[in-house]
């Protein structure tokens, strides 16, 4: 605008410049911290299919007092141990038979823990048999990603940690030393580690050394969550808004 020939201009604020500017890098570190934490298990993880990640405790369908909405409870109870107290180690042990939610309970804990953890932390989830294909392919080809060490520092840098499917890479029924080093240095990376299974106790440790299944179990007490009285539910999954049933 022009007044008797001059030009109006408009009043300059240095300080709240510098305040914009203050503003807008918070932001963006708050930003670049939010991806390194809670985008960790989006960006890091290894599944099977990318709709494990939307399960939650939400959409785990359970009727009330039946034996899947006691799991659930169960499930959510952890969760809330593991986000309650950041520093605590111990590893929880979800088993039984498949299709009865073990996976579902286990990305929906992971989905808990970093939704709701103060500080912001890393969570990791890991397909097992996935896990082991990858690995294979890294010894005859050094350029892919998952190599002995690439596993050891995703698994060590991550808060809480989800082994799915453990024991689905075993057809014969007993692991090969690979597998069962290749677990074990899962465990030795980390103490906050959530394993599922479709193998019961016994078969467990028919399977795998007994020093590894005891430390799956290993530290503070209550965190194994037993499967073997809820049927297979998977021929049920799908349904109304889209949300899952059981599934693992």
């Amino acid at each position: 605008m022009y007044l008797d020939g001059v030009t109006k201009i408009k009043p300059f604020c240095p300080g709240c410049v510098q305040q914009g500017n203050i503003k807008q890098q918070e932001q963006m570190l708050s930003s670049l911290k939010e991806k390194e934490t809670k985008g960790y298990l989006k960006g890091q993880s290894l599944v099977d299919r990318d709709d494990v990640f939307t399960y939650t405790f939400d959409n785990f369908r359970a009727k009330d007092d039946t034996p899947e909405a006691v799991l659930k409870e169960r499930a959510g109870l952890i969760a809330g141990q593991y986000y309650e107290h950041l520093d605590i180690k111990g590893n929880s042990l979800l088993y039984g038979n498949a299709g009865a939610g073990k996976t579902h309970l286990a990305m929906a804990m992971l989905n808990a823990v970093n939704d709701n953890a103060d500080p912001m932390v890393r969570c990791l989830f890991i397909s097992v048999n996935k896990l082991i294909r990858e690995m294979k392919n890294w010894f005859n080809d050094k350029t892919s990603l998952w190599s002995p060490k690439h596993v050891t520092d995703v698994v060590s840098k991550a808060n809480l940690v989800v082994l799915d499917d453990l024991g689905a890479e075993s057809a014969t029924g007993t692991a090969t030393s690979f597998v069962q080093d290749t677990i074990f240095d899962i465990y030795e990376s980390n103490q906050r580690i959530i394993t599922t299974t479709n193998l019961s106790m016994n078969e467990l440790y028919s399977t795998y050394h007994s020093r590894l299944v005891s430390r799956m179990q290993e530290g503070y007490g209550g965190k194994a969550i037993d499967f073997t009285k809820v049927r297979d539910k998977r021929p049920l999954i799908g349904g109304a808004n889209g949300s899952s049933d059981r599934l693992g």
